[in-house]
């Protein structure tokens, strides 16, 4: 399946304005292009199953725009949260390898998220980057999880009252992230297997912290709808259930205020990582 909608107001002249958000998975690439002076998204696209031709055939059209700049979001690598007080440049490979088993060849990148005085180490296999490079010379390199904090810490003191919790959903993994007025509560990791697995590890949180399932918002990210069997089995349990909003840091050009529009709210999240 795939989804584009390009807004009226894109220039080509005016590209040097404009910033590419790409994300990369196995089984979709998918992007949004931000008017960084009105902070206005104008063009989206996400092609689902994608073949190495395909994702070859995207890099070749996007390559080509001169955008100001080009931020690409990995997932499904290992990463860590360092508080910025802790962390050292030199060290951080074996900040990493306290999480994660990292082999010789992988390289680790840093995400410095200044609200949440955190660094976000992730690894990157040097392939990854080899391949990019001929299309994106100077793009930089975020991790899904970046996005997901900042937005749960947003919406979180949007409700001040309320803890907000975030789960990032993929077929093999759950990421967990709590907060309360803005302050980083939690935030882990876990496989999955199955549907009952993934409710297994939120319920475990709202145990672990003593939490009204009436009163927390969850708000789910890697889900299409709501109709997911992982979100319906959620709802069971939990009276707020509900995909990541738009953020209100941005607007949408009229042509992409569509329904279709939600399963491209991980990467209208990312510009955040800037902001």
């Amino acid at each position: 399946m795939e989804i584009e909608i390009l807004s009226a107001q894109f220039d080509l002249q005016e590209a040097n304005r404009y910033s590419l958000w790409l994300t990369l998975g196995d089984s979709e690439c998918a992007f949004a292009v931000l008017n960084d002076v009105t902070k206005t998204f104008i063009w989206v696209k996400r092609v689902k199953q994608t073949s190495f031709t395909k994702t070859i055939a995207l890099f070749n059209e996007l390559s080509a725009i001169p955008f100001a700049q080009v931020v690409v979001e990995l997932d499904l690598q290992p990463s860590i949260l360092v508080p910025s007080v802790l962390y050292q440049y030199s060290h951080k490979r074996d900040f990493l390898s306290f999480s994660a088993e990292l082999s010789s060849e992988q390289d680790v990148m840093e995400h410095a998220l200044p609200s949440l005085s955190l660094v976000n180490l992730f690894a990157i296999a040097p392939s990854i980057k080899t391949f990019i490079a001929p299309y994106f010379s100077k793009a930089k390199f975020v991790h899904n999880t970046s996005a997901l904090l900042l937005a749960i810490q947003s919406l979180s003191r949007s409700v001040p009252e309320q803890p907000a919790m975030g789960a990032l959903l993929s077929e093999a993994n759950i990421y967990l992230c709590l907060f309360e007025s803005g302050k980083l509560l939690f935030a882990n990791n876990f496989s999955v297997k199955t549907k009952e697995d993934a409710a297994y590890w939120v319920l475990r949180l709202f145990d672990q912290f003593s939490l009204n399932i009436t009163q927390v918002q969850l708000y789910l990210q890697g889900i299409e709808h709501l109709f997911d069997e992982r979100a319906l089995l959620l709802k069971q349990y939990i009276s707020h259930v509900q995909q990541l909003p738009f953020p209100t840091a941005f607007t949408l050009a009229p042509e992409l205020k569509s329904e279709q529009l939600h399963s491209f709210t991980d990467l209208f999240y990312l510009p955040l990582c800037e902001l």
